[in-house]
C-alpha cells in the first residue's frame, strides 16, 4: 500500500450522502474529492476509496478515523 493511500485511510474525513446508491459517500480530504463505491459483497470487498475517479483501496472494515452521516 503506497503512502497516499494509508494516509487517506488514516486521514479524518467527513462524508456526507451522496444521491446515488453505488456511490453513497462523499468526501473531502485537503481538497481531494473522494467516494465510496458499494462493491458486490461478499465477492468483492465491500467498499472502495475513490478518489478523482481512481480506485485507490478496497476494503471491508470502516476507517476508525472517517465519520459516516
Amino acid at each position: 500500500m503506497s503512502m497516499k493511500v494509508q494516509n487517506y485511510l488514516t486521514e479524518k474525513i467527513i462524508w456526507k450522502r451522496g444521491s446515488n446508491p453505488t456511490y453513497p459517500y462523499v468526501g473531502d480530504c485537503e481538497g481531494d474529492k473522494c467516494l465510496i463505491r458499494v462493491n458486490d459483497f461478499p465477492d468483492e470487498h465491500l467498499y472502495t476509496l475513490i478518489v478523482h475517479d481512481r480506485e485507490i483501496a478496497s476494503f471491508d472494515d470502516w476507517p476508525t478515523h472517517w465519520h459516516r452521516p
